[in-house]
């Protein structure tokens, strides 16, 4: 098994940990549980999964059929962030007859953790049916397999593996004077004995690299040393070689006593140092994501650990998570947050730049889903934070809310589960005013999220540029974004065929993904744009007297400065063609043809298509001079390859229609685009009613006389 050393999922679930599977249900009352299982559960029941994952082994090897174990197994992997075993056990436990809503929803979010969107599209319509009054499948099956979309690297940022990772842990990243702050467990050059009983890793501490410029791009041999070591033996049993005792930890709960071994984060520390925050703020605890205040305090995550004493909930015996304001000229005193409390977590602060709002993350009792973003408002004389106030369902979901972090201008990031996205904790960004959104909140897809968990985002002043944390890579790193400098333009020039000479006046129209583009030639013939990345163009020239002339060509795949040349060329219209020109009008009435539509994902031709069809055979036969050239769509939702694959084999189902009513192939000319011309504003992650997609899917048919394209043809500007 590869081991996801995710500490971050572990230490900020303590959040939601409150409401922890039924365990031993399945098993009939009257039935002692057997002492295996029993320990399984004692280790289940205090967060201690891969403790857990070890017992429910060899309860499963004996009893294969145990629904409670294999929900605690299932359950144990999702928590370590093991994906693939946590899909075989809930694709496992999904074959009960009677399978919970909570093993459909997983087993969608396991789904997306692994890039299967359109399995897991699935599976959260079943959980919309098991649980309709959920909003996560509904935003899930809003967004539909158009989620493929948002993984497309549109080529806006790049994104780069930054070299102050190590072997362990590097999340949460806060701007601090000219440096980083930032939580890790790293180990360089000790032992700790003190490790977290959820996947067995060193706590997490507060460190600072003082100088942002330290910060680079891993080398690619660093990167090879890494993962070679994350995919071999990156534990070990404790220091004198001994099976783990009671005494081997003095820290909340039982805890392993491997250590992690890092040469590679060695390496890498040696170039960029660095430091523990001061112990006042170090514990042997959790200490997690933290914000800077204006005045200069340090409100700070923490275990809750206060003046040396670590308390637990009553119920189910957790020590949760609190907030803490490091304060005076050393961060030498702390301070509670006032709204703490024993009985649920409050963390992962984030403040406007002013310092008078507070936004912070709580599974306090009242809130929509698993954790949930609050507020509370500071005034300036006393410093007194108010009574917290949930953002409200807006922004909080069924799911789990996380990691806020305002930028300079307000604008409100966050991470979170219960939105359509790419798998696990993906980004988003929302525009706040009076503390209410002004929209829907917005994911900002590939490459700033992934299919792994996203979270941590920070924004420096320039807005280019910034960092965030992902397990993308299988454990959780810090990871560098820069805008994207690189620029594609177009540069062109449209001329008469047979003198060569350019034309001036020429109308060229740029037809993409998200509308038209008209540009028109200067003396010179010539006309210029930049730019969109990653993205699909037809380009068309017309011009008065001359007969519509068009291309086409992709901005996708190019990363850096490039400038693409599409000369154009333009025929006078000769005495047939000028014919059509001159009577496009009334042509147009004739030869009118309606589109043809298709049921999501198939490409069959529906009995509703045919009398459009049956009439294109008649008009054919009387007008044996025309050919027609069958355009054939998508809707937004899936990829790119997929939609011009599909849009290929509707073209083609509709070709074959009419031979097989007995016209010629030679005068069909079949043109596919997928989902790059769209008739309406269903882009991809826009909500779009299934009357709104049908219209999408289409196939229309582009009459040709005389060599012109009519349906091309602007009747008013020909």
């Amino acid at each position: 098994m590869q081991r996801r050393h995710t500490i971050k999922a572990a230490f900020l679930t303590l959040l939601i940990v409150s409401l922890c599977v039924s365990i031993g249900s399945a098993q009939p009352k009257t039935k002692k549980t057997p002492p295996i299982l029993k320990k399984a559960q004692d280790e289940y029941r205090l967060l201690h999964y891969v403790a857990a994952i070890k017992q429910l082994d060899e309860v499963l090897r004996v009893d294969s059929d145990n629904v409670a174990a294999q929900e605690m197994m299932a359950d144990s992997y999702r928590k370590i962030k093991d994906y693939d075993q946590a899909l075989f056990w809930y694709k496992r436990l999904n074959k009960q007859k009677d399978a919970k809503p909570e093993w459909i929803l997983y087993y969608a979010e396991a789904l997306a953790n692994k890039e299967q969107y359109e399995q897991s599209e699935q599976w959260y319509r079943k959980f919309m049916v098991a649980a309709p009054g959920d909003r996560r499948a509904g935003n899930f099956v809003k967004l539909g397999t158009g989620i493929s979309g948002l993984s497309e690297d549109k080529g806006d940022w790049k994104v780069s593996y930054t070299n102050i990772n190590t072997a362990g842990a590097e999340y949460s990243p806060m701007f601090y004077k000219k440096g980083l702050v930032f939580s890790s467990n790293r180990r360089i050059g000790k032992v700790s004995k003190d490790v977290f009983g959820w996947d067995q890793t060193p706590f997490t501490d507060l460190y600072l690299i003082d100088d942002l410029k330290r910060i680079g791009e891993v080398s690619k041999t660093d990167m090879e040393d890494i993962e070679r070591q994350r995919e071999g033996n990156a534990y070990k049993i404790n220091d004198d070689d001994t099976e783990e005792a009671s005494n081997d930890s003095k820290t909340l709960g039982q805890y392993s006593t491997r250590v992690l071994v890092d040469l590679a984060g060695e390496r890498l520390a040696a170039e960029v140092k660095a430091v523990k925050l001061r112990k006042k703020i170090n514990s042997r605890f959790h200490e997690g994501p933290s914000v800077l205040l204006p005045e200069g305090s340090l409100m700070f995550t923490r275990n809750n650990y206060y003046k040396g004493k670590a308390s637990k909930s009553k119920k189910g015996g957790i020590n949760k998570l609190k907030l803490f304001t490091a304060t005076g000229p050393n961060w030498n005193h702390i301070q509670s947050f006032p709204y703490n409390d024993n009985e649920y977590s409050v963390g992962h602060p984030a403040v406007t730049k002013d310092g008078s709002i507070l936004v912070f993350v709580s599974d306090m009792p009242g809130g929509y889903g698993g954790t949930d973003l609050y507020y509370s408002v500071r005034t300036s004389a006393e410093r007194q934070w108010s009574k917290p106030v949930n953002l409200g369902a807006r922004i909080n979901t069924e799911g789990n809310e996380q990691f806020p972090y305002f930028d300079k201008n307000g604008k409100l990031y966050f991470s979170s589960t219960g939105y359509a996205g790419l798998g696990g904790l993906d980004i988003f960004e929302v525009t706040l005013k009076d503390m209410r959104p002004t929209g829907v909140p917005h994911n900002l897809g590939a490459p700033l999220n992934s299919s792994g968990d996203d979270f941590g985002f920070i924004k420096a002043d320039d807005e280019r540029s910034g960092y965030f944390s992902s397990n993308r890579g299988g454990n959780d790193d810090i990871y560098k974004f820069e805008q994207s400098s690189y620029r594609v333009a177009l540069k062109g020039v449209v001329t008469d065929t047979r003198t060569r000479l350019p034309i001036a006046g020429a109308q060229v129209l740029l037809r993409h993904f998200g509308g038209i583009d008209t540009l028109v030639t200067n003396r010179a013939g010539a006309f210029q744009k930049d730019l969109a990345k990653e993205t699909d163009y037809e380009i068309v020239a017309q011009k008065p007297g001359y007969v519509t002339s068009n291309n086409f060509f992709t901005t996708a795949g190019i990363d850096k400065d490039t400038t693409l040349n599409e000369p154009l060329k333009l025929g006078r219209a000769e005495l047939g063609q000028q014919f059509v020109l001159n009577k496009c009008d009334s042509l147009k009435r004739v030869f009118a043809v309606q589109n043809i539509y298709y049921d999501l994902d198939k490409s069959y031709i529906r009995p509703d298509a045919y009398p459009a069809l049956d009439h294109l055979v008649m008009l054919m036969r009387e007008h044996p001079e025309i050919e027609i050239v069958t355009a054939s769509h998508t809707d937004s939702r899936a990829s790119d390859q997929y939609n011009k694959r599909l849009s290929l084999m509707r073209g083609n189902a509709a070709r074959t229609y009419l031979m097989y009513r007995g016209i010629d192939g030679k005068r069909i000319r079949v043109e596919y685009y997928g989902k790059s011309r769209l008739t309406n504003r269903c882009f991809d992650g826009v909500p779009c009613s299934e009357e709104e997609q049908q219209l999408n899917r289409r196939t229309e048919f582009d009459i040709i006389v005389n060599g012109v394209n009519l349906s091309q043809l602007n009747c008013g500007n020909p």
